[in-house]
């Protein structure tokens, strides 16, 4: 298998990637961009969104996982990120990646926020054509997760912190701007979305689901067995499983 790891987008401020290329030496079938989680979840997820970029070029896929802006090895400042600009990077990134696949039929998918950031990077209206959305657990409603967040800083380290959540800057602008995230206002989908939840399915993903079906989306929900693994990045697994229904539901659709 072909890793291209690389840095694209604009030169004073470039994001860094890396291209899996299908392992056959025939053209890309598709491609598939995969955004990474943020803070504390970017580690406990790195190794998951790693091996779903491997099997899906195993698959015959061309695949581009990145950084966002302020994270990662991409420019810019841990705390300079923040929902606006991701959001941006999303579309740059499946730009980057149609150059490189060779075919402008994508999937754009990721895991928890990244996933979010995906489905938001659709609502402009000058915004590349995705044919497939993959979101797994995403995060639906923006002040919940600031909570969220919130709250396992205060039981993990015995107090809050206005600017920082478990070792990451939080500052007032990604703040704000995450508390007025809510993936059930928006407009537009791309045409088959798989949403991923992992246990039981909660009232604010199926009101998602439901939500891009009255919008024209085939939608598949699946709940899958497990437990939350994006909080331990010393104690994450692989959910092989999960992946392996992503690939299979990927191929299906192109």
């Amino acid at each position: 298998m072909t890793i291209q790891p690389h840095f694209f987008g604009a030169i004073d401020d470039p994001l860094f990637g890396c291209y899996h290329a299908p392992s056959s030496r025939q053209p890309a079938r598709h491609g598939v961009l995969l955004c990474h989680p943020l803070g504390h979840e970017y580690m406990a997820c790195y190794r998951a969104i790693r091996q779903a970029a491997v099997r899906l070029a195993q698959a015959g896929a061309g695949v581009l996982r990145f950084d966002f802006y302020g994270s990662g090895d991409s420019a810019g400042e841990s705390s300079d990120g923040c929902p606006s600009r991701w959001v941006r990077d999303v579309a740059t990134a499946t730009v980057e990646l149609q150059k490189r696949s060779g075919d402008e039929r994508v999937a754009c998918g990721g895991l928890r926020l990244g996933a979010s950031l995906a489905l938001l990077a659709l609502q402009d209206q000058q915004a590349v054509a995705t044919t497939a959305l993959i979101l797994w657990d995403p995060i639906v409603n923006g002040s919940a997760y600031v909570e969220e967040l919130t709250a396992l800083q205060k039981q993990r380290f015995r107090r809050s912190s206005p600017d920082e959540v478990i070792g990451f800057p939080f500052a007032g602008k990604l703040r704000g701007e995450l508390e007025h995230l809510d993936l059930l206002q928006v407009g537009r989908t791309a045409g088959h979305v798989l949403i991923i939840e992992t246990g039981s399915a909660r009232p604010e993903t199926e009101r998602l689901a439901a939500r891009l079906r009255t919008l024209g989306a085939v939608v598949d929900l699946r709940p899958v067995t497990g437990d939350a693994f994006w909080h331990e990045p010393n104690k994450s697994a692989v959910p092989a499983s999960v992946i392996q229904s992503v690939v299979t539901w990927v191929r299906q659709i192109f």
